[in-house]
């Protein structure tokens, strides 16, 4: 009995003292976090931090693309980089082989990616692939595989193909999502709207914890653009240049189609183009969109800018004449007619109804020394928009060469084949944007390729606007009467005629530069025009490199014939005499928007 209570006297005593060494400890451990050194405590919490968490960046939604007419030309779609965290998988040999094949690892290769390293520690994070795609990302998400961390890369897919490809541009970039970003085209232009706006938040690996944000700003979704390309003008162009180009054997081409009323780009063609999802170096190469990126020498049809300039400053009218020797020589150099025979005494408007090269060289050199000087000739060109971008909302575009005087590379006799389109360069869109101020009653509009932007529930729509103003109404009335005759000329050999339609056009042939001298053998053909020419709805310009025809009056002429009765059907545009018809009674002769 005595033995018993004085072993439960012992035992009360070694648990009292238990109790106590533990308080102690207690209090001595607590007492060291709270004395603990700031930066040691910071430390510690850092560590913790990025082991078992993980800050990503949560990507928005990029804006798509549409035609006006609401035809999908850019869509989003995802690719996945792929992770794992190895301290949450159990059974490491039975992952490695579920997911061995579908990252592209061998089953070894991968099993060791999921040991500890050689402090016995497993890492929170190890990357399985960098890119795989949307059916790969899908397959492994299904296996629901604890631990698997599947990142979705944005990027797009373009159900028109190569039609609408150097107008959209494309999307692409690094293995990071933050990387990725549109080039060329709409996509380079407008990448900030498209991109949206991203949130960074910071996700634990321990699957019970929930993600936190490490930022107050939310995720704002890119802003959805509608093009003023109509998708079916756009493949009625693309088929007619590449019959074009395959007929003519020309290297390739160009076809531009707008509004000159609005400014509005309605197809923008080339040949050749490329194929969106091929990333190759050589596919891309052809990214780039021609028709603003690349600027050639327009020839003749630019003759009709010397034209509007001539009658606006008032040096010239429809009663001047001069004698044509066929050739002269001037500045050093001979300049002469395409036939290089004399044409008598030309009048003004026969100097560009017979395309002269000796009249618009005549008209140059007297514009400089009746309009005041070099200064006021190069002063119009620049109102036309020679030597500068358009402005238009396309990544890439060129601003074309006007050499001036006080260049070194500038000298007289440059400046008076300019007057023929020759020794200066435009893009195609410079050289149609330009002629619109003839086409418009004198005023240029501001070429655009964006006609709404839709944010969320709203849309803006883009007003057209006027760029600035180069010519009178009056000097754009009468441009355009001769640009009817030139069309209309009876004596004209050109390969071309209008039945229903009154058009405004000029012939194109220019010789390209080379490094030695011109060309002999090849050039850039070229038609450009507006229809009806009374009351213009759409504009066009045909450029055709190196056909083997040669003259734009056998080449590009006849496809830009073949274009505009198409397109007047397609666009609805009432035959001439039905539209008379229609204005007499009251109505309106266009019944839907251009």
């Amino acid at each position: 009995m005595i033995h018993n209570e004085t072993l439960q006297r012992r035992l009360t005593l070694v648990g009292l003292g238990l109790i106590a060494i533990s308080a102690i400890l207690l209090v001595r451990l607590v007492s060291f976090q709270f004395r603990m050194d700031p930066q040691i405590r910071q430390t510690f919490a850092s560590q913790a931090e990025n082991r078992y968490n993980q800050t990503v960046e949560v990507m928005p939604n990029r804006g798509q693309i549409y035609d006006r007419n609401g035809h999908l030309l850019a869509a989003n779609s995802f690719e996945y980089r792929v992770g794992i965290s190895p301290n949450q998988v159990v059974d490491r040999q039975e992952v490695a082989a579920q997911l061995a094949p579908l990252v592209g690892m061998s089953e070894d290769q991968l099993y060791r990616r999921l040991l500890p390293d050689s402090n016995g520690v497993y890492p929170s994070y190890v990357l399985l692939a960098s890119v795989v795609s949307f059916e790969t990302g899908q397959a492994i998400a299904d296996l629901d595989i604890d631990g698997i961390i599947i990142e979705p890369l944005p990027t797009r897919i373009y159900p028109q193909g190569d039609l609408t490809a150097q107008i959209v541009g494309f999307f692409a970039g690094s293995e990071s999502a933050r990387n990725r970003r549109g080039y060329y085209g709409v996509e380079g232009f407008y990448e900030s709207l498209l991109a949206g706006q991203s949130k960074r938040v910071t996700r634990s690996t321990i699957p019970i914890v929930e993600e936190r944000g490490t930022s107050t700003l939310t995720v704002r979704d890119g802003i959805s653009l509608v093009l003023t390309i109509d998708r079916d003008l756009q493949y009625l162009a693309q088929d007619v240049l590449d019959r074009a180009v395959q007929t003519h054997g020309a290297t390739g081409g160009t076809i531009l189609v707008m509004n000159p009323r609005n400014g509005e780009i309605l197809a923008m063609a080339n040949n050749p183009t490329y194929r969106p999802e091929d990333f190759s170096p050589e596919n891309l190469q052809l990214a780039r969109n021609q028709a603003v990126a690349d600027s050639y020498e327009p020839g003749s049809v630019f003759k009709v800018v010397t034209m509007a300039m001539a009658l606006e400053l008032g040096t010239h009218d429809l009663s001047w004449t001069y004698y044509d020797p066929g050739c002269f020589e001037e500045a050093g150099v001979t300049i002469c007619n395409w036939d290089r025979r004399s044409h008598d005494n030309p009048t003004f408007a026969q100097v560009f109804i017979e395309s002269l090269n000796t009249g618009t060289a005549t008209i140059f050199k007297q514009m400089a020394e009746r309009g005041g000087g070099l200064d006021v000739v190069y002063n119009m060109l620049r109102e036309f928009g020679m030597g500068s971008t358009t402005g238009v909302d396309l990544e890439g575009e060129s601003a074309g060469i006007l050499i001036e005087p006080g260049n070194p590379a500038w000298n007289e006799a440059q400046f008076l084949n300019n007057s023929y389109g020759q020794g200066i360069s435009v893009t195609t869109l410079q050289m149609l944007t330009a002629m619109n101020a003839i086409a418009n009653d004198g005023l240029i509009m501001q070429p655009h390729i964006v006609k709404a932007r839709i944010d969320g529930d709203q849309i803006i729509e883009t007003q057209p606007s006027a760029s600035h103003r180069p010519i009178s109404e009056e000097t754009a009335h009468i441009a355009r009467d001769i640009m009817v005759q030139i069309v209309q000329d009876p004596a004209s050999l050109d390969d071309y005629s209008f039945k229903d339609y009154q058009v405004a056009g000029k012939t194109g042939t220019a010789q390209i530069p080379t490094p030695y001298g011109y060309d002999p053998t090849g050039s850039i053909a070229s038609f450009i025009g507006f229809l009806p020419a009374d009351d213009p709805v759409v504009s066009v310009l045909v450029k055709l490199d190196r056909p083997v025809g040669y003259w734009g009056s056998q080449t590009a002429a006849p496809v830009f014939q073949e274009l505009v009765e198409r397109l007047a059907v397609l666009m609805e545009i009432p035959p001439d005499n039905e539209r008379y018809n229609l204005v007499a009674q009251g109505g309106s002769p266009f019944s839907r928007e251009y």
